[in-house]
């Protein structure tokens, strides 16, 4: 069945916005690799990570730019470890985490590179001079108290997220749905579509402070 012309134009407008939003992510993500590129080419460490690590946040499902970014990223922490410059090496594991974290939504796109950046940090940090209160720890137990905090995650749950959003969309497309068609031409109220709107918003409700709660 072919849809309503208002619903063509706004599947239409939403393309575009999509496509727009995409073309945009590709050029940005693209011109931060070749910035932190050259940066490290000229040996600029930091400015170097900071544009590698915006390439890998404007994630794109196929953004060759993305992986490009994670690669020289991991491929510097590895070299600095290697020169013994655990600063640097540090510097380019936690762009490598951050990313990975930012970039998540229901899943995490970059989950192997998420877990070996918590590792390497983990064992990086442990290898410090250790604080007056570790002095007497050893270095693999502080290695395994570090990739501990690592892994705690104060985030939301991604999944209670979409809920809230979910929530939000009915509770707020119902009353607008009950305004638009819940009266007449005389201002006599529409049983069915009342009924209809005020199970959308109470759904939605349920829903938004379910998420609230658990997320």
């Amino acid at each position: 069945m072919k849809p309503p012309p208002a619903v063509a134009r706004y599947a239409a407008a939403v393309a575009l916005v999509l496509a727009v939003a995409s073309a945009r992510v590709l050029v940005e993500s693209r011109a931060a690799l070749v910035e932190g590129r050259a940066a490290l080419a000229r040996g600029a460490v930091d400015p170097g990570v900071r544009a590698l690590r915006r390439a890998a946040h404007l994630y794109l499902p196929g953004n060759p730019a993305n992986a490009g970014a994670y690669d020289a990223l991991e491929r510097l922490a590895r070299d600095q470890e290697t020169l013994g410059h655990q600063d640097h090496a540090l510097l380019a594991w936690r762009a490598v985490r951050s990313s990975a974290l930012a970039t998540r939504w229901m899943v995490v796109p970059h989950r192997d590179r998420l877990d070996r950046a918590n590792r390497r940090i983990a064992r990086l940090m442990a290898l410090l001079p250790p604080t007056p209160e570790e002095r007497d720890t050893p270095v693999a137990r502080r290695e395994e108290l570090h990739y501990a905090l690592l892994l705690e995650d104060r985030a939301p749950e991604p999944a209670w997220v979409l809920v809230l959003g979910v929530g939000l969309a009915l509770w707020i497309g119902g009353a607008y749905y009950a305004a638009r068609h819940g009266w007449d031409d005389d201002d006599r109220p529409r049983a069915r579509p009342l009924a209809a709107a005020g199970a959308a918003v109470a759904a939605g409700l349920i829903l938004f402070v379910l998420a609230l709660v658990r997320a």
